[in-house]
């Protein structure tokens, strides 16, 4: 069940907030992130972090890691983010996050470390049952540019199987993706994809997979079935099952199940 380890994923995960040109350079939601590990590593996808040339974003050092905010708990926020590798090829970033210099934030309040999701680096099978926790649909508003403004986030499981497990090749070393049989929205972006039977993080949300479906009750002038184009019908996701990422985990010490 998915209760079973959804305590935990919630904990871990996060929504990420980015300075916004739009909103006069103030943070709004970006994507989600989750730790993997109690040092304060933590992932979420590359595009999250990176600019529209294809590089990692230069202000990281003004980024957040923000939980919501309910009846019995404050806004829990982050600060400190340091940059780690990125494979954009696989859509997967790492960076991290000082302990100490966010001792003082109530998120850690009476903790030594920070609450994570173990990664698995095990193989998901077609029909295999999943789920994912994030941001999605998400929104900011303005109240004075550049100095005030508000967030309001959407805290989002969405349960799935695996409806692909295809392998996109490009060398030995991957990448390497599933597919979901539901879409994940704006804002799921970097959030994890768990293996309901054990909570650990199998991948990535990474994107949309849009799909050109005929339409037999619906003809063009030549009678043929009019195409339609479905954006987000499918979702695709990132795996950890990769020799570079695997190598870079196991340096650090990051804990990994297979």
């Amino acid at each position: 069940m998915i209760k079973n380890t959804l305590s935990n994923v919630m904990a871990a995960t996060f929504c990420i907030e980015l300075p916004n040109g739009k909103a006069g350079g103030m943070p709004t939601p970006a994507g989600t992130g989750f730790f993997i590990s109690p040092e304060g590593w933590f992932v979420t996808a590359a595009h999250v972090v990176m600019d529209k040339k294809g590089y990692l974003r230069k202000d990281l050092d003004r980024a957040f890691l923000i939980k919501e905010q309910n009846a019995k708990d404050p806004k829990k926020i982050c600060q400190y983010v340091s940059p780690g590798p990125i494979f954009p090829g696989l859509d997967i970033a790492l960076l991290k996050v000082d302990f100490e210099k966010n001792s003082d934030k109530e998120w850690l309040n009476k903790k030594t470390e920070f609450p994570f999701i173990k990664v698995s680096t095990g193989r998901l099978e077609m029909g295999d049952e999943v789920y994912s926790f994030g941001y999605p649909l998400s929104s900011y508003g303005i109240i004075k540019p550049g100095e005030i403004g508000y967030t309001k986030l959407s805290p989002r499981v969405t349960s799935a199987i695996i409806s692909s497990n295809f392998d996109t090749n490009m060398g030995a070393t991957g990448p390497k993706n599933y597919v979901l049989d539901k879409a994940l929205n704006y804002g799921n972006s970097g959030g994890p994809i768990i293996a309901t039977e054990t909570g650990h993080a199998h991948a990535i949300c990474s994107r949309f997979q849009p799909l050109v479906v005929p339409q037999q009750h619906i003809k063009d002038n030549n009678g043929n079935p009019l195409p339609i184009m479905i954006p987000s019908l499918y979702g695709v996701v990132s795996s950890f099952n990769n020799k570079d990422i695997i190598g870079f985990l196991m340096s650090l010490d990051i804990p990994i199940e297979e």
